[in-house]
Formats: structure tokens, C-alpha cells, sequence
């Protein structure tokens, strides 16, 4: 086993943040570009990984085995030519500060997927990440968080954003027969939110937006793509008693676990992201890209993806009066619809798709040690 670069995460969940490392250790493989994943034993990610054949160095989790673990890594960095190491998550900084003790030629690049509500400029964290060359953040607002509360020189931090596949997320893929399947017809408004079943993720705010909604029109299909976050049950049947409660039953439909997110997406009329917060927000630019209008809550990163009005629309976080008057909008207006889902597309595009994303990526990884 060899390796130029050597990826760090060692989550146990599946989200986001693995997705991304998932998707990094794929493209360098594709790339034909030599990477190996530190990740922990039978954590979704390394199992992922292993499936499409990409080298997976395991660990061990606990505390208890935080020294064979450390001993392990400084073995691996001996044994091969590891020029860089790509940290997915910045709480294993600690770990990899300590195993690259010595190793002064290996680069660092760290990569930030959620905002920093701490400082973290003190003595401790100031040894930790003075050892990164670069910090990669997912947007502008979220890079000047960083700027304010970690000891990071300005211009070691860029903007990296996530990235979506547009031909795999495209309007082409849109679904005629998934649409009757879910008792639409020319004048029923298809509104999805994709994501797991969780507080967090704002299923709850479309559902009373919906209940809003039925006063002035009756010809919608709420769609809530996804299942309950893992090892979490009760949010299920959580929001089938609050769609009781709200007289929603004939207008909601729960369709669990799906493979077929891009047909999904590119089958609905208004896609939704109504999350407390987000550092990001993938599925907006999966919305966008599949050219279908994106309503989405005005939190953290979100205001750098969506240009109110061009884009999509925004609404303030929890405030479903709100979002209902967004969707309302969109529904009387098939035209400004139109445009909004086809300037998304075209964002999407021009600043998310990956291979452009990747490019970016693969720079900053293979830039020259300063």
C-alpha cells in the first residue's frame, strides 16, 4: 500500500461531511492519484470505500485505543510517501497533529463543515492549527466564521465549495410516471423536502406551512423523502400525528428511503429546504441543478447559494407563515417559477458542478508546500 495522500475522518455516522470524504477518496482514484482513507473499522464510510475499491486504513474507536490508534498512523506515515493529509473533520486535528510529529515535509489541508461557534485562539488550539497550510471553507460566510474564531491566517482559508453532478442531477431525469404515482395532474403542486426524518431538518415547519397553504389552495402533494436518523426512532410517527392534527393526511406522503434522489428532485415543482441551520446545504444545489425552484431558511450558508428572488427564495428559519406566503408565490406564478429554476440550473452549473469543484480541490491538495 502506498500513498501521496492520506485522508482522515473518523466518523462513525453517515452525513454530509462522509459523503464528502467518500466522494474525495473516489476522485482521486479516478484520478489515478495515490489516497488512503483513515477511517473507522466498520463505520459506513469505510465500508463504502472498501465497496468501490479504494484503500481504507482502519481504526479502532474509543479513547482507550486513542494510543494503538496514534501508533498505528505514525507507522503508516514511515512505511509510505505521504506528501499530504486531508483532515474531513477537524476534531481529528488533535490526532494527526500528534502523529505528524517529525514529519515537517507532510502538508496539512483541513476542511470545516460546519460552523465554529467557539474561540478557539488559545494557547492549545493555536499549536494544533498552526500545522495547516490550508483550511477549507464551504462558502464566504462560512470562511469569515472561521476567520473569527480559529487561529487561522486569513489567506491560508479558501472557499471550496460542495458540489452536485449536473448530468446526474438534471431536468432530462425528470419523472412523468413518478408524478402520477404520487396523484399529481397538470394542476397539483409537488413540494419536496429531502432529507433524514429529523427535528433538525425542518420537516415539522413545511408541515405547518402546509396547513397554511390549504387555506387558499387544495391541489398540493407534500413529498418528505428520507427515513429516521439512525438509532433516533420517533420522528416518523411524530410528523404523522402532527399531519393528523393538521388535516393533512391526504396531502402528505412519506416515501422512506429512496435511491432514486435525482429523479425525485427533478420531478417536483418547489423543493424545499427548511433545516434550522446549515453549513451548507447540498440538496438546494441538487434542487438547482435538477431546474426546479428551491425555497429554502435563511440560515448560515445558505445566503451565499441562494440569490433571493434569481435563485430561489428564503425564508427566515422555523418561520412557516412565511415560507407558505414563498410557496403561495411560486404556485400563482408558473412563469417566475420558471425562471427561478432555470437561473438555479445555470448557478449550479457555473459554481457547483463537480468537475469544476474538483479541479479546485485537487489544487489546493497539490499545491506547493509553503
Amino acid at each position: 500500500m502506498s500513498a501521496g495522500i492520506l485522508q482522515v475522518c473518523l466518523s462513525a455516522s453517515w452525513g454530509g461531511q462522509e459523503m464528502v470524504a467518500f466522494e474525495t477518496a473516489e476522485l482521486l482514484k479516478n484520478k489515478n492519484l495515490e489516497c488512503v482513507t483513515l477511517a473507522t473499522v466498520g463505520s459506513p464510510l469505510a465500508l463504502r470505500l472498501k465497496k468501490i475499491g479504494c484503500e481504507v486504513l482502519e481504526c479502532s474507536p474509543g479513547i482507550s485505543e486513542s494510543l494503538r490508534n496514534l501508533t498505528t498512523l505514525r507507522r503508516f506515515l514511515k512505511a509510505h510517501a505521504v506528501s499530504t493529509v486531508l483532515v474531513q473533520q477537524l476534531r481529528d486535528l488533535f490526532a494527526v497533529r500528534i502523529a505528524l510529529l517529525g514529519f515537517t515535509k507532510i502538508k496539512v489541508v483541513g476542511v470545516s463543515h460546519t460552523f465554529v461557534g467557539i474561540s478557539k485562539k488559545d494557547c492549545y488550539h493555536r499549536w494544533v492549527y498552526n500545522r495547516i497550510q490550508h483550511m477549507i471553507a464551504l462558502t464566504p460566510v462560512h470562511r469569515q466564521n472561521l476567520i473569527e474564531h480559529l487561529p487561522i491566517a486569513p489567506e491560508k482559508i479558501v472557499v471550496i465549495p460542495n458540489s452536485v453532478d449536473t448530468n446526474w442531477f438534471n431536468p432530462v431525469r425528470r419523472d412523468s410516471l413518478l408524478r402520477k404515482q404520487w396523484g399529481n395532474d397538470d394542476q397539483t403542486l409537488l413540494i419536496g423536502l429531502i432529507g433524514r426524518l429529523d427535528k433538525a431538518k425542518g420537516q415539522s415547519v413545511l408541515l405547518k406551512a402546509a396547513a397554511d397553504l390549504k387555506k387558499n389552495i387544495s391541489n398540493f402533494k407534500i413529498i418528505l423523502v428520507g427515513e429516521e436518523t439512525l438509532n433516533e426512532p420517533g420522528a416518523l410517527n411524530d410528523l404523522k400525528s402532527q399531519c393528523h392534527d393538521l388535516g393533512l393526511e391526504e396531502h402528505v406522503i412519506f416515501t422512506g428511503f429512496r435511491s432514486d434522489i435525482p429523479q425525485i428532485a427533478a420531478s417536483l415543482d418547489i423543493l424545499v429546504m427548511s433545516s434550522d441551520a446549515e453549513t451548507f446545504g447540498r440538496v438546494i444545489i441538487e434542487g438547482m441543478a435538477s431546474e426546479v425552484a428551491v425555497i429554502a431558511s435563511k440560515a448560515g450558508g445558505v445566503v451565499d447559494i441562494v440569490d433571493e428572488g434569481k435563485t430561489g427564495f428564503m425564508f427566515k428559519p422555523g418561520n412557516h407563515v412565511e415560507l407558505a406566503e414563498k410557496i403561495l408565490t411560486l404556485y400563482k406564478d408558473r412563469d417566475l417559477r420558471a425562471r427561478i429554476a432555470h437561473s438555479g440550473r445555470e448557478k449550479a452549473l457555473s459554481e457547483y458542478d463537480f468537475s469544476k469543484v474538483s479541479q479546485r480541490l485537487l489544487e489546493t491538495l497539490q499545491a506547493d508546500q509553503k
